[in-house]
């Protein structure tokens, strides 16, 4: 039986310090399948679109900036039955693949794979911070069966449940708004112990910014009025930049 193409997607936005390590160990993955790697670079002004090229990714290029919109563009280029969602400032277990297609192989019904990830650096909290993160998703999946968090980084889903990103929802609106149209459409696996590492950039702001500017603020305030509204309270991303002549759009 043959296994179906697995499309990973991976936004990234002057991610050349990051970009190859992500890559190579995506290529260095013990997964047997076909599978194509999609760069969207998110109108980046450094050499992100040649380091992914040369490291044999397709690259797509976006103009809008927002991880949602390259998520969207990325995805949509995207010719895998399987979408992989991720981001350039994440390396990989070689046997990372392996294990989520493994779960779609058992679980047939199942129209997504969500893992874990931890941070390779950062403050001393973000340890705890992950723990106590995907402890209490396990937790309440385990009792419940139901899925509360998903990350950015390590999430995995059938095509065909997928309908297009929420472009009005820019922050949490991959993951929070993703995970609640994914609930519809059917059963959601969770692998804790298939953990990424990624970059604990976006804590430098430090603990209490995280837990009140981040998470109550964006991802629970100003998203949920933006679902009432369609239009948010906060200025989440810069405008529009001019286009990088070098990127190579969607063909």
């Amino acid at each position: 039986m043959s296994k179906p193409l697995v499309s990973i997607v991976i936004p990234a936005y002057n991610e050349e310090k990051n970009i190859v390590a992500c890559l190579q160990s995506i290529n260095n993955q013990n997964y047997l399948g076909p599978k194509e790697v999609i760069v969207a670079n998110n109108n980046s002004t450094d050499q992100t679109a040649n380091l992914a090229r040369q490291e044999g990714a397709r690259v797509v290029f976006e103009s809008q900036i927002g991880v949602i919109y390259a998520r969207e563009a990325g995805t949509r280029a995207a010719q895998g039955e399987i979408i992989v969602q991720t981001d350039g400032d994440t390396t990989f277990p070689p046997d990372w693949l392996s294990k989520i297609m493994e779960a779609f192989d058992k679980n047939p019904e199942a129209v997504a794979v969500i893992g874990s990830f931890k941070f390779f650096d950062g403050p001393w909290w973000g340890k705890p911070f992950t723990a106590l993160l995907f402890g209490a998703t396990s937790l309440i999946h385990k009792i419940s069966g139901r899925m509360v968090y998903i990350p950015g980084s390590n999430t995995a889903f059938k095509k065909k449940a997928w309908h297009g990103y929420n472009l009005k929802l820019d922050q949490g609106g991959d993951e929070v708004a993703l995970l609640k149209e994914l609930k519809k459409e059917g059963k959601i696996i969770f692998l804790r112990r298939n953990a990424v590492l990624t970059s604990a950039r976006r804590l430098k702001k430090g603990l209490l910014y995280n837990i009140f500017v981040i998470l109550i603020f964006y991802y629970i305030f100003d998203y949920s009025f933006r679902r009432l509204t369609g239009k948010s309270i906060a200025t989440a991303f810069p405008k529009i930049r001019e286009k990088d002549e070098s990127a190579e759009k969607i063909s």
